[in-house]
């Protein structure tokens, strides 16, 4: 992975942190440091080396930045809520106390609620301040993806059927459709937000969104894996917490091997559709076999 481009990302998504400076410090204080709280940013990683190989000298700094926290706030806030009582009901993420631990389930609900809107509250504000039509336009597109991508028809709405069919028998279609929603809209949205902004014609815009499908599907398959054979220290969260809230799997349904194989089928196929998008996408492929292989 590109350690400066891991940095880059770092300080630009700090850049557009709230200040702990008034009486409502204590959730914003939350929220910064659930996303300071480790992560790997696949999300912004993706869109930013998506954006980069893409746009070429169109490369604009100042126009991805504010997707970029945009993307990272709304997943930390999937999982600041994930991880509530009432949800997974954890108590360690990364290693260190869930959010609800640390600073109780009223700041941890609002903290994710917060974080929600102050997404689209930072590349709305960046709107304003842009003067080219065409590059306003990318930006509307691109923010329109991103609220799709977590709403009821994206990760909200597969978390939802998630809940709904804890403990219930769940056939492979329905599993496919948590997977696809649930995980698979907003890792999608990585690559296609980073399209968009680049100048990606609408064929090109396809291929990112079947392979951003395809990566969100291997990435959950192995997220169900890991949480049945990893060591939890290594994880940074409890193991077997599926099975504890009493949720079928992937894994469940096929078992280990085939899920496995599964894995590397899928991640070929969104390597395949990132050979027929312009620029040179071999940072992004990186970040794939890192996400696919990953232990913890």
């Amino acid at each position: 992975m590109n350690k400066d481009s891991l940095s880059k990302i770092e300080k630009l998504i700090e850049s557009f942190f709230y200040n702990e400076d008034e009486l409502n410090k204590n959730v914003i204080k939350a929220s910064n440091e659930a996303i300071r709280n480790g992560g790997k940013r696949l999300r912004p990683l993706i869109m930013f080396e998506t954006y980069k190989a893409i746009s070429g000298d169109e490369y604009s700094e100042e126009i991805i930045a504010p997707f970029l926290a945009a993307i990272e706030m709304i997943h930390t806030f999937s999982l600041i809520h994930d991880d509530l009582p009432a949800m997974d009901n954890d108590r360690l993420r990364r290693g260190k106390p869930t959010t609800w631990v640390s600073y109780g389930e009223d700041m941890a609900i609002l903290a994710g609620d917060m974080l929600s809107v102050q997404a689209f509250e930072i590349i709305s504000k960046k709107m304003q301040e842009t003067d080219d039509f065409n590059i306003l336009k990318r930006m509307s597109r691109a923010m329109y993806t991103l609220a799709r991508a977590t709403g009821a028809f994206g990760m909200i709405g597969g978390q939802c059927v998630d809940v709904e069919y804890s403990g219930k028998k769940m056939t492979e279609e329905v599993m496919k459709y948590i997977y696809a929603l649930k995980t698979g809209a907003l890792l999608a949205a990585s690559f296609v937000v980073g399209g968009i902004l680049a100048g990606a014609n609408e064929t090109e815009v396809g291929l990112l969104k079947k392979a951003g499908s395809y990566v969100g599907e291997a990435f959950q398959i192995r997220d169900d894996y890991l949480d049945i054979v990893a060591d939890e220290k290594e994880l940074g969260k409890p193991t077997h917490s599926d099975e504890k809230n009493l949720k079928i799997t992937y894994v469940n349904i096929v078992g280990i091997d085939e899920s496995l194989r599964r894995i590397v089928s899928l991640s070929e196929n969104a390597k395949k559709c990132l050979s027929e998008v312009r620029g040179d996408m071999s940072s992004v492929v990186e970040i794939i076999d890192m996400m696919v292989n990953r232990t913890s």
